[in-house]
């Protein structure tokens, strides 16, 4: 039983990857339900993890876009790289898909900022000329208990796909251990086109 859990798991993995790598799926959560609905499954224990997916996802990329992804990946850190660079008065990050390299084929570039207030960040970019669009998302809290607080986002628009700020109070630079600051993503293109999983 465990053995064929461990298949499914497997078989959902990589469907959700090539979703994710080709479709320009970046939920998880909903890459996964569409992947298990795909194999006819509903049982949600044999759902694979995000680690799993992302596995399967650089699997898929080296299998079906080999250098053209590498190369779409290297054009997309630098991107990111050169805006961060601009806004370093915000201690800005990379994360997500363009930092782990699983970005599919409809990139989205994350990088979050630290701010007292979101109107010190749009006032910013506002004088360098810099078009954004605003909206919300609720932060992931863990505790029912607690309030879901609203994080700011500004979507500005990329070469390759959207750009977007995720704004953060100060005290918040902890949170999220998975990112790289300006230093950490220079670092990471001169090593290589892929950030390897122990540099996390």
């Amino acid at each position: 039983m465990a053995r064929q859990s461990k298949h499914i798991r497997f078989q959902v993995a990589h469907k959700a990857a090539q979703m994710m790598a080709e479709e320009g799926i970046s939920d998880y959560a909903f890459a996964k339900r569409k992947a298990a609905k795909f194999f006819g499954l509903m049982d949600g224990d044999a759902l694979p993890s995000n680690d799993e997916i992302n596995d399967a996802i650089k699997e898929h990329q080296a299998i079906f876009f080999d250098e053209e992804h590498e190369a779409s990946l290297k054009i997309l850190r630098l991107e990111a790289l050169s805006l961060m660079k601009k806004l370093n008065a915000f201690n800005p990050h990379l994360t997500g898909s363009v930092l782990d390299g699983t970005v599919g084929r409809y990139p989205t570039i994350h990088i979050q900022i630290y701010a007292d207030s979101m109107k010190e960040v749009e006032f910013f970019l506002l004088n360098h000329n810099i078009a954004y669009e605003t909206r919300d998302r609720k932060s992931r809290n863990k505790d029912p208990m607690q309030d879901k607080k609203n994080i700011p986002v500004l979507t500005l628009e990329g070469s390759m796909g959207p750009i977007k700020l995720i704004i953060y109070h100060i005290d918040d630079l902890k949170i999220n251990k998975t990112k790289a600051s300006v230093e950490d993503l220079e670092e990471i293109i001169k090593a290589k086109p892929v950030l390897l999983k122990e540099k996390l």
